[in-house]
């Protein structure tokens, strides 16, 4: 490059060096070939591009140029071969190469196709310029079928295998039920969904009655492994320090025998096991720290379990109320537990409760209780406000409050469980338990229903599906 430029340099200084010779006005001007294009970007599906070779002045012969074609794009598969050559004709100041674009079907990243001049032949009184080079970067116009939606779990009925995963557009125009059974072309696949995980592309179903995490890709739920073995009674599954960890009750005749599941990303395999209290369910991460709430399982418990995800160790636990059902992490770093009370049917109802732990030094800093029969749930939360689910209403607290609401926001409501994203409510309901159920979503800027869509039968959990990167 740096002899080109040297080399265009000399030739224009030996013209104008000679054209100050009043003896000699016949000198040829010695013109500059240049390369560009009108676009730096082009999706795959624009038909073609020019890119074009331009000249001052014009050359009075056919000029011959050669071009190197480069870059991460590649040929006959993102665009037509070329032919490395164009001629530029006698009198003209430009010529353009036409590259016709491939619009294939295959998900991938922007690629770059580079035009570099090499050489030029029929006449010496053109020189390549500085813009020798011309990037066109060739942008994908394909998606992944389950991007940018709303992912449906399914319990199903047990002992029906009819668990499974619904998709929902995020216009809301497009449900799409039978996902993984339709993608892997499967009948029975999976007896009680309990709740699904992420990390990076890949999903993971945690199936309870299957004692199994079916592994998936999360943006085309193409199968990826199956990990069934220690397992039992496996209910949520979190992603902390590289790992994955699920947490199991285990035998409902064993109250010693509950467990945290650690799983190799890499093999999908559990490699080991970490004994907590009687039944651990939903749990959270924080950087290194697990925080596990231990609702019970078939019994009553009121703990948080706090694991070093670094060690795999218990390194305490927190007192909360009874049965915590759910629990989150608000801006500032706070874990709030939402614990449901132990209902009237057990024989002895407490009273519901909601914590606000430090995380910091893992201690209780506030607790709100409820009004005898209340039995929350459902605890969700967005940027400085909580949201619960009780007595067939949504609950709105800010973080800052020093009290409970005394009134819903959203009454008339049969969610059985329900999840925010961007200011938008989701709610699932169960409806008979036996037909499908539905997903309700509303706008939290003013409550108002924006849709109710039809999925399948015991829809449980609901996530979030963002555009995969390329």
């Amino acid at each position: 490059m740096k002899f080109k430029h040297f080399f265009i340099t000399a030739a224009l200084a030996s013209f104008i060096f000679v054209g100050c010779d009043d003896d000699d006005d016949d000198q040829p001007v010695i013109g500059a070939l240049e390369v560009s294009t009108a676009i730096e970007t082009a999706d795959e599906g624009a038909g073609s591009v020019d890119i074009t070779f331009s000249t001052t002045p014009a050359i009075d012969t056919d000029v011959t140029i050669t071009y190197e074609v480069s870059g991460t794009a590649t040929s006959g598969e993102d665009y037509e071969a070329l032919t490395g050559s164009v001629v530029l004709p006698a009198g003209d100041l430009t010529v353009a190469q036409s590259i016709t674009l491939i619009d294939d079907e295959e998900v991938e990243s922007s690629e770059d196709l580079i035009v570099t001049i090499t050489t030029i032949a029929g006449s010496e009184d053109l020189v390549i310029g500085v813009k020798d080079e011309a990037t066109l970067s060739i942008t994908d116009n394909d998606s992944y079928p389950f991007e940018n939606g709303i992912i449906v779990t399914h319990e199903g009925n047990f002992f029906q295998g009819n668990a499974s995963i619904s998709f929902v557009s995020n216009d809301y125009e497009t449900v799409q039920n039978e996902v993984y059974a339709t993608v892997n072309d499967v009948d029975s696949w999976a007896d009680n969904i309990q709740s699904m995980a992420f990390n990076g592309d890949f999903g993971y179903i945690v199936v309870n009655n299957s004692q199994k995490v079916e592994v998936v890709n999360r943006y085309t739920f193409e199968s990826v492994a199956t990990i069934d073995t220690e397992l039992l009674n496996p209910r949520y599954m979190a992603i902390a320090n590289g790992k994955g960890y699920v947490t199991n009750w285990g035998d409902g005749s064993d109250t010693e025998d509950d467990y945290v599941a650690v799983i190799d990303l890499e093999e999908n395999t559990v490699v080991s096991k970490i004994p907590v209290a009687e039944g651990p369910e939903r749990l959270v991460v924080k950087e290194n720290t697990i925080y596990v709430a231990m609702q019970g399982g078939y019994n009553q418990n009121n703990i948080v379990t706090v694991i070093d995800a670094a060690t795999n160790t218990v390194s305490t636990t927190v007192t909360v109320g009874d049965r915590p059902n759910s629990l989150q992490l608000d801006t500032e770093g706070n874990l709030w537990v939402l614990s449901g009370g132990n209902p009237a049917w057990t024989g002895n109802e407490t009273l519901a409760q909601l914590d606000k732990i430090n995380t910091a030094d893992n201690t209780v800093s506030a607790s709100f209780e409820f009004a005898e029969t209340e039995h929350p749930g459902a605890l969700v939360t967005e940027g400085s406000n909580l949201y619960y689910y009780l007595s067939s209403s949504v609950f709105k607290m800010e973080t800052a409050s020093t009290a409970l609401p005394a009134t819903a926001e959203i009454t008339g409501l049969s969610f059985y469980d329900m999840a925010v994203n961007e200011g938008i409510l989701y709610g699932v309901d169960a409806k008979d338990y036996t037909s499908n159920g539905s997903l309700e979503i509303y706008d939290l800027s003013d409550y108002s229903l924006l849709a109710s869509k039809e999925v399948s039968i015991i829809p449980g959990e609901i996530y979030f599906n963002g555009t995969a990167e390329r």
